[in-house]
């Protein structure tokens, strides 16, 4: 589907949903199902930046005194076709920016780094140790005439963060959720040595929570386009760390898959019966900061910057058509 056929919506996302490994739908979910109603199937969308990875889906809050609308996008596609190396991240962040939505919640599966974070519980990370090996598009500004330095010391939305907590933890809902910490984000596809898992404990020390290999790019480009972003980690392991235990493999992740993407389901079920309070409680902090982080400064520069070609103007116009 043509991207332009994004902008015939009448109305606004609320709430962005990527789901990661073993979460590829949500309306398989009763509970959903009687707060949620499905409103539109978006086919995979063709974008400047590429394709998305899955059909976005459109929901319509069915139990508010107005409309609030959701998105949900599946990272890997629906049948987990792309390894993380291989997600099409400048695709989906950007429609899910064309798609005028200021939040993301993105879940995904997670080897823990710490003894207390068990296997089928959450973690609400607010740090990010970068260990990809520069091989996927980590940037929207870092071409010739379109240079951006987007601040990135806080990865993931305080606000959104404190949003998702508090209700969660507040009501006791979701047992045993872990708020704050280290996720490191490693390349993939194969996991962790035993040596590697030991040095990323010792390398973020007390603060190490989890490690995964999606958070990279996806948070960043998020930042870049001013979208709130927040990770769900959803652990499914203990990585490598524990010397008297088998190292992780993939049975031992999917032995836990099923009782994370339920668990998942009821992380958004709670998201979906508190949005009325998203807007004033999380807002808007990133607005306009894109802007002033890029070298092209305004309007004007961009209609007669020397070094942008025509298809760079259409890139830029798809992300921040407002300027």
């Amino acid at each position: 589907m043509d991207y332009k056929l994004l902008d015939n919506l009448n109305y606004k996302i609320d709430l962005s949903i990527i789901g990661g490994t073993g979460l590829y739908h949500i309306s398989d979910s009763p509970s959903l199902n009687s707060v949620l109603e499905l409103v539109q199937e978006i086919p995979i969308v063709k974008t400047p930046y590429g394709e998305t990875s899955s059909p976005i889906y459109i929901y319509k809050t069915t139990k508010t005194s107005k409309p609030h609308y959701i998105s949900f996008l599946a990272r890997h596609g629906l049948d987990h076709q792309f390894s993380p190396t291989t997600v099409p991240y400048q695709a989906n962040i950007s429609a899910i920016k064309r798609l005028r939505s200021d939040n993301i919640v993105a879940f995904s599966s997670v080897g823990s780094l710490k003894q207390e974070c068990k296997p089928t519980d959450f973690i609400l990370p607010d740090q990010i140790i970068d260990l990809t090996k520069g091989l996927r598009a980590h940037s929207y500004f870092n071409e010739l005439g379109l240079v951006g330095h987007i601040s990135f010391g806080d990865p993931f939305s305080l606000p959104l963060r404190n949003y998702l907590a508090e209700f969660n933890t507040n009501e006791s809902v979701i047992e045993d959720l872990h708020v704050n910490g280290i996720l490191f984000c490693m390349e993939g596809p194969q996991f962790s040595t035993r040596a590697e898992s030991l040095m990323y404990r010792k390398m973020g020390g007390e603060d190490a929570k989890c490690i995964n290999m999606s958070c990279v790019p996806e948070s960043k480009l998020a930042k870049e386009l001013e979208i709130n972003y927040q990770m769900v980690c959803m652990v499914t392991d203990y990585d490598s760390w524990r010397l008297s235990d088998k190292p992780v493999d993939i049975q031992e992740v999917i032995k836990n898959l099923k009782h994370n993407s339920v668990k998942a389901k009821q992380f958004i079920f709670n998201i979906v019966q508190n949005i009325e309070s998203m807007s004033d409680k999380v807002g808007t902090p990133l607005k306009n900061n894109t802007i002033n982080s890029i070298s092209i400064k305004n309007v004007e520069a961009i209609k007669h910057n020397k070094y942008l070609n025509e298809e760079q103007k259409k890139r830029l116009d798809f992300l921040f058509p407002e300027w």
